[in-house]
């Protein structure tokens, strides 16, 4: 079964291929997460700005954070990956599994784009750049600028472009990954499953010996993708929950008169996105924990 083209891209990031063109993408998506880092905490530390706009460069802040660690996780376990991707090359996936991350690959596609388009359209009424466009990263807009210019317009949005591109790529890889690993190996254990179901209807021995390698070979991949999913998985879990919580405390916020109603939609388009991650790593988890009884068993 050939392997998702999405797929594809996300392993070459990873370094797993003889093509380090991606790895290099990943490097640079490293030094610019890092650069707006850098620039939302300065910014919350030296500017003095509204309440609404320190709170959202906060959640900002989060993001990038979030991001980092991602980044840094992924290069850390370069070789788990290689390992996991030696292992599954020659094997398949069910197909609702490649259906469904067809279907999340253009979820974040087509979050990433509205997530542009919405500010550049805002602008474009609104027909000026100032201090505080809940818009932009609030650290861009630390001068008081009002400008009809072309030029600054197109350069804000391609730096906010930008950011927003790498966060829905770093997203859009750790939940089809993952997927495509379960998939793996849900795939993999239904066929070892059946070769041993074969064996004993057959009394063929050599069929049970290479049903338990398998088995075997199967189970150090397992023990591989715990490797490497459990702590971003944990992480994004633990970030989506918080990031949650704080765009709920914006919520209610706004509806007191406090804070800017037009930045609370964005966050909550945000945190909507944040229960769907959510709602993606429970229901795999549970698939994986439902496939760990399967090993019991045998």
């Amino acid at each position: 079964m050939p392997r998702i083209d999405a797929i594809n891209v996300f392993l070459q990031m990873t370094g797993c291929t003889d093509s380090k063109r991606m790895l290099y993408l990943t490097y640079f998506e490293f030094l610019i997460t890092l650069y707006y880092f850098i620039a939302s905490y300065v910014s919350i530390i030296y500017y003095e700005q509204s309440v609404s706009i320190q709170l959202f460069t906060l959640l900002c802040m989060l993001i990038e954070s979030y991001i980092l660690l991602n980044i840094t996780f992924r290069i850390y376990h370069k070789n788990q990956f290689r390992e996991m991707d030696q292992y599954s090359k020659q094997l398949g996936i069910p197909d609702d599994y490649q259906s469904k991350i067809n279907i999340i690959t253009m979820y974040h596609l087509i979050a990433s784009n509205m997530f542009v388009i919405f500010p550049v359209t805002y602008t474009i009424l609104y027909d000026s750049v100032r201090v505080g466009d809940p818009f932009t990263f609030p650290f861009l807009d630390v001068l008081p600028i009002k400008t009809r210019n072309l030029v600054i317009y197109a350069c804000k949005y391609f730096v906010y472009a930008i950011s927003v591109y790498i966060a829905h790529i770093e997203l859009c890889f750790i939940n089809t990954t993952f997927i495509y690993y379960v998939g793996v190996l849900k795939y993999r254990l239904e066929t070892i499953v059946q070769t041993i179901r074969e064996a004993v209807v057959d009394n063929d021995e050599q069929k049970m010996k290479y049903a338990v390698i398998q088995h075997q070979r199967l189970l150090i991949y397992f023990n591989t993708m715990k490797i490497v999913f459990t702590k971003p998985i944990l992480q994004s879990m633990s970030f989506n929950a918080i990031y949650f919580g704080l765009t709920t405390t914006l919520v209610i916020q706004a509806i007191r008169g406090y804070i800017n109603q037009t930045i609370v939609s964005i966050c909550i388009a945000s945190g909507i996105a944040a229960i769907i991650n959510i709602t993606i790593y429970t229901f795999y988890g549970s698939v994986l924990l439902d496939l760990v009884s399967i090993y019991l068993i045998f």
